[in-house]
């Protein structure tokens, strides 16, 4: 509590405002053990001079990734608390930039991997040598000196978790989501717009007119993404389970319960967004958990991929439906892990749909992006890999635009849909056999 007769944080003043009188006398009498002190990353940053005083034995910081910005106010109050040792918890060391991680480390093991504009000389433009070389650095033995952290993935510490599958739907585009697509690319192809064109190809890829009220079937078979969430749909609601739908824009999130509320008979579809405000949010997911105690059937809950891509538990459901995709595989595992995690007993399905441009096939927004995510993915399993949208996947993505369709090779005998799947995961090293499957799968789903 704060000593008497004073108000306001210490950040207003520069002085310590909060009366620790009990805990100084418990540490001067050889008592300091038998305490310990829970708080947030907020109070801390407010009281970090009240705080500092004491000499805690050790300091242990969960989600440590809150402090992945060395300039912040709150990274400052945490390097101002005096701990014998401190331990770091998180589940996302890095999620944008490499810089991330020095951060982090920088608050338990300062100086270990050297100042950040060293750091950033040779880490912040990466490639699978260099976060090969930092990811050793980091979590193995070397030089006479323990490893920095430990890494532990949820494959090694929650083995009885059931099986997770993950399942594409692509989807050719209607002639209007193609013609929206057409305008979009020009924009990217011709460098006007940078990165905010870039956002809006990746919107036209999932609904052509966001702000469209045109209602019923038409909402849904203008984009090919919501036509193939659809039948996804209407597979779930035949097996008589439920699904989370994970879409960004809150247009479409509107549209997209009013319409399915009609198609599916439901009396009500929540949605969890950014304006959902917490006791809501907590009585969404209470509603929606109690099927596990008494099975309802068939239901439905829609979410905004950011603002519950954490903290929730969300079990009841056993399919999640991404109809909006970041281009940050962590953010969507965040989404999935809603899902599949402790307390679940069912087979986890994760849907993607995809929406295919009959000319551009594998250079479409959605191919790309699959091929985007499932590299960082097998680079982030194997070393350490920034995870959000860097500039390098920016441009990467951009680059993938440019090329015209008689640049393209032919695929005789298949439909765009196929081809654009034949070439996405072709590669060297991929059996003959498997592009088939993929080939045959990808023109019944056409």
């Amino acid at each position: 509590h704060k000593a008497r007769g004073v108000g306001g944080v210490d950040t207003e003043s520069g002085e310590a405002k909060l009366d620790l009188g009990m805990l100084e006398e418990a540490i001067a009498a050889g008592r300091g053990h038998r305490f310990w002190m829970l708080t947030t990353y907020t109070t801390l940053t407010n009281y970090h001079h009240s705080l500092g005083r004491i000499p805690f034995a050790v300091a242990v910081f969960d989600e440590i990734q809150a402090l992945k910005n060395p300039a912040s106010l709150r990274s400052f109050a945490a390097r101002a608390l005096r701990g014998d040792f401190r331990i770091g918890l998180t589940g996302t060391p890095i999620e944008n930039r490499t810089s991330d991680l020095w951060a982090v480390m920088d608050q338990l093991v300062p100086g270990a991997l050297g100042t950040l504009e060293e750091f950033n000389s040779k880490y912040s433009v990466p490639n699978p040598g260099k976060m090969s070389e930092l990811h050793g650095r980091v979590f193995l033995p070397g030089q006479g000196r323990p490893r920095l952290a430990m890494r532990r993935t949820k494959a090694e510490v929650a083995a009885q978790l059931p099986r997770k599958s993950r399942r594409l739907h692509p989807r050719l585009m209607p002639q209007s989501q193609a013609a929206a697509y057409d305008a979009a690319r020009l924009k990217v192809t011709k460098g006007r717009g940078g990165l905010k064109a870039l956002h809006h190809i990746r919107s036209v890829s999932a609904h052509p007119d966001l702000a469209s009220r045109r209602g019923g079937s038409d909402f849904v078979s203008d984009s090919a993404r919501i036509d193939a969430t659809f039948d996804v749909i209407r597979n779930v609601r035949d097996r008589g389970e439920r699904a989370l739908v994970f879409i960004e824009h809150r247009l479409v999130q509107y549209q997209f319960v009013e319409v399915a509320r009609r198609e599916f008979g439901l009396p009500r579809i929540d949605i969890i967004n950014g304006s959902t405000p917490i006791r809501q949010r907590q009585l969404i997911v209470e509603r929606f958990q109690r099927h596990l105690d008494q099975d309802g059937g068939f239901d439905l809950l829609v979410l905004g991929t950011r603002a519950a891509g954490t903290g929730l538990t969300l079990t009841a459901a056993t399919h999640v439906i991404h109809v909006s995709r970041w281009w940050n595989p962590a953010v969507e595992e965040q989404c999935n892990d809603r899902v599949h995690r402790i307390g679940q007993d069912r087979a986890v399905t994760v849907h993607v749909p995809m929406a295919v441009h009959p000319a551009y096939r594998e250079d479409s927004f959605d191919c790309l992006l699959h091929s985007l995510m499932s590299r960082k993915r097998k680079l982030a399993d194997s070393a350490l890999w920034p995870m959000g949208d860097t500039e390098s996947d920016v441009a990467g993505l951009q680059d993938g635009m440019v090329r015209e369709p008689g640049e393209r090779g032919d695929v005789t005998g298949t439909n765009p849909v196929a081809a654009a799947l034949l070439a996405t995961f072709a590669s060297p090293g991929t059996p003959a056999s498997s592009v088939t499957r993929i080939s045959e799968a990808a023109t019944m789903s056409a």
